[in-house]
């Protein structure tokens, strides 16, 4: 197969079975006179529903149901639905449970950087096809991301019950409390993990990422803990709006042939997701982690950025872990069926979720229904910024081989770390040239 720029020749390329990515779409490319005219990504994800399914379901329903929308976001789901419940009914909880929903997520947060940073982008950058072939040739890396995981999976498990889906956190606190010696137990291996963090992040700030820039705003959750912000939305310099006033700014919309939404600000596309979350709450991290957060901050117009900027979030993560379970005294959860008085409400959240801001939106009847649900996800954000950036990195890459732009497409996308939905497939690419 050729590829022709400035010809009459058509070309397609197909990528049908890329199990590196969280979906499944397909890119078009238009190339003329080896110009790129038109990059389209479309979304050919089945439809789910989700949003659906949560009308007519009682509100203490809603947040086990939204916890199914992925597997790898639980963790953040099931928080951000009840935190729209309790806005929508006035609840509000105790510091404790903020600390403990905050250490939640994440090890949510942990469980999805770890997947994704070992065992989906670094095959890219070290010249292997998979993480399997990683373990063969590198098996100390593997093993450390395994341990890395394992460490997410019991963050979530001890405080929620389970390693997905969590049951333990519920509408007005938690359900139950872990077992002091559980707790012990897991700050210890939180603080034997710590080596294993560092030297992630300075694996993934070695690497050499492509020299390529897509600039737009980032936009992070700020005003409260680096891992947990819920009342603003702050763009790196100075522009913030309240949560609640979301839709205001963020508009979404459908494209013809794709299932996904896309969301634009001011019609124009913009980035979430942990390069943003160092940009714009670099003043919240602690100084360890600071010291690799200004390199990445000098870069931030480099969506490869992205990929340092999870490595430096598990380290930071475990510090601010250790520093929750070494100062909690667990005390009484408020039982969620005390707290709700069921009205014609409506509550709005948002939380940091791995690959950005997730927001739900719900309304209630007298009764505790849900009437309306709407639930925007970091990847939809994403959408066109990532539909751009294509259109800039294939121009880069005109004159390559078809095998070596494929390559580096796949890498550009793996880099915003996309989670279209739970399946095993990314990309179809058809590459068109005049």
């Amino acid at each position: 197969m050729e590829i022709m720029a400035g010809t009459a020749k058509m070309a397609k390329l197909n990528l049908e079975h890329v199990a590196k990515i969280e979906g499944h779409a397909k890119l078009h490319i238009k190339v003329k006179g080896g110009k790129v005219e038109n990059v389209e990504l479309r979304v050919l994800e089945g439809a789910r529903f989700f949003e659906g399914i949560l009308k007519d379901k009682k509100y203490n329903d809603l947040s086990h149901i939204s916890s199914r929308i992925c597997g790898v976001c639980s963790v953040v789901h099931t928080i951000t639905s009840i935190k729209a419940i309790e806005d929508a009914f006035g609840i509000t909880v105790s510091e404790q449970t903020n600390q403990l929903r905050e250490a939640l997520n994440i090890g949510g947060i942990i469980q999805s950087h770890a997947l994704h940073l070992y065992f989906l982008t670094l095959p890219d950058y070290l010249g292997a096809e998979s993480a399997i072939e990683l373990a063969r040739t590198n098996k100390v890396t593997i093993d450390r991301a395994l341990r890395l995981k394992r460490l997410g999976n019991q963050i979530v498990h001890t405080l929620a019950g389970r390693d997905v889906h969590p049951i333990a956190c519920v509408v007005g606190g938690f359900s139950r409390f872990p077992l002091k010696e559980r707790i012990d137990a897991l700050l210890e291996e939180l603080k034997s993990r710590k080596e294993d963090a560092i030297k992630t992040v300075n694996l993934f700030m070695s690497l050499k990422y492509p020299d390529f820039t897509k600039s737009v705003p980032h936009f992070a959750l700020t005003g409260g803990t680096y891992f947990y912000s819920d009342k603003i939305v702050r763009c790196e310099g100075g522009a913030c709006f309240p949560t609640h006033d979301y839709k205001d700014h963020f508009k979404e919309y459908l494209v013809e042939g794709s299932t996904a939404e896309f969301a634009t600000k001011e019609g124009k596309s913009y980035f979430v997701g942990a390069l943003a979350r160092v940009c714009n709450n670099i003043e919240l991290l602690t100084n360890e982690s600071k010291q690799y957060a200004r390199k990445m901050a000098e870069r931030k117009d480099n969506p490869f950025m992205n990929i340092p900027a999870q490595a430096l979030e598990m380290l930071e993560g475990i510090n601010r872990c250790i520093i929750i379970l070494s100062n909690i005294n667990l005390g009484e959860s408020p039982c969620a069926e005390n707290c709700v008085k069921s009205c014609e409400c409506e509550g709005i959240a948002a939380c940091e979720a791995p690959r950005g801001i997730l927001f739900h939106h719900y309304k209630f009847d007298d009764k505790g229904y849900c009437t309306f649900a709407d639930i925007t996800t970091p990847t939809t954000q994403n959408l066109q910024h990532l539909e751009e950036a294509i259109k800039g990195r294939v121009q880069q890459l005109i004159d390559r081989s078809p095998d070596e732009v494929k390559l580096e497409i796949e890498k550009l996308i793996r880099a915003y770390d996309p989670c279209i939905s739970c399946s095993t497939h990314f990309l179809e690419l058809e590459w068109e040239a005049e």
